[in-house]
């Protein structure tokens, strides 16, 4: 019988703990993992939304486009004369590929899409745009393509390694073993941390 009584004083005391605070209980919100995740997604996504705004538009080729940091970088030929030497190549290499202000083009989208435009050619894919790192990240058929990246006013510059541009450009041309990216092959062997890409502009309008 003592231990049932005591039972009974522990559950009553219990019972008034309970029902004294059910009030509090039922202002607290009922916590929804859910709920946290959709709002990290959201987050999230307009981050994404406002990298991509960044870039977004589209562009056409306009010329070669070199960058280089540091002054050892080119060797004896100093930068302003080794960039120019490198730009002149690139422009003859260009050209024999047909990528010019007429044929050449990509578009960003805000929805993290490219396509580019090449001699008629399309190709597309996701990207995604880190604006503190200015890195753009192209994804064809999941394979990622690193750039440097940076926008100035209408003008768009992208920059790839040497050895990368030549894995671009050997699939847009198909042209792996022409006299033309041989070129290109010496620039990556006598240039390094040299990254070496398209000057574009915006035309029609930016989205």
């Amino acid at each position: 019988m003592r231990i049932m009584r005591r039972f009974f004083v522990i559950l009553s005391v219990l019972v008034s703990w309970f029902c004294g605070n059910a009030q509090e209980l039922d202002s607290i919100a009922y916590f929804d993992p859910d709920e946290v995740f959709v709002v990290a997604n959201d987050v999230e996504s307009q981050e994404r939304l406002a990298a991509c705004q960044m870039v977004a538009g589209e562009w056409q080729y306009d010329k070669p486009y070199v960058h280089a940091d540091g002054a050892s970088v080119m060797g004896k030929l100093g930068k302003p004369i080794a960039k120019s030497k490198i730009k002149k190549k690139l422009e003859k290499a260009y050209k024999k590929m047909k990528i010019n202000k007429r044929w050449s083009s990509m578009t960003l989208t805000e929805d993290s899409e490219w396509k580019m435009k090449v001699l008629g050619l399309s190709f597309g894919g996701s990207y995604t745009y880190d604006p503190e790192q200015e890195q753009l990240t192209l994804r064809w058929h999941g394979i990622p393509l690193k750039s440097h990246t940076h926008r100035d006013g209408k003008k768009l510059y992208i920059a790839f390694d040497m050895d990368r541009l030549l894995v671009v450009l050997s699939f847009i041309s198909s042209m792996s073993s022409s006299e033309t990216l041989k070129s290109l092959s010496f620039l990556s062997q006598n240039f390094r941390n040299v990254t070496v890409g398209f000057e574009m502009k915006a035309i029609l309008k930016d989205y």
